[in-house]
């Protein structure tokens, strides 16, 4: 008998500098929510698919900053509150989130949306 995951994904989501979007087609959504410069730029990495193929890319302490700043009702306030978010709502391993680059994080929050929150992930990630 085969594991059953009782998810998946219902929106790929991404940022721009230009004006958001959501667009809805038969094989999925797709949103697309703006971010200041320079705030955006920070995180990107390039990576090639193929020869010909090279994509733009979140590395993941950029992928977990956009999702705190992107989602509307994310104010992290506590220690607590943030370990809850990462561990139970996201299910985010707590190995991998001690191999992100806490000092990189730090940089970009001063350029940020929600600083306070992102403050906040930055303390927790330290104390994990």
């Amino acid at each position: 008998m085969g594991l059953k995951i009782p998810e998946r994904v219902y929106e790929i989501s991404s940022v721009t500098t230009l004006p958001g979007k959501t667009y809805t087609t038969s094989i999925g959504r797709y949103s697309y929510t703006h971010l200041p410069l320079p705030y955006y730029a920070f995180g990107i990495q390039q990576v090639e698919l193929t020869k010909k193929q090279v994509i733009l890319i979140a590395t993941p302490e950029k992928a977990l900053c956009d999702k705190i700043v992107t989602t509307h009702g994310i104010l992290l306030r506590s220690l607590k509150q943030v370990k809850e978010l990462l561990l139970d709502d996201l299910r985010i391993d707590k190995e991998q989130l001690r191999k992100l680059n806490i000092r990189k994080i730090s940089k970009w929050v001063n350029d940020a949306p929600k600083k306070d929150s992102l403050n906040m992930l930055v303390k927790t990630l330290n104390d994990l």
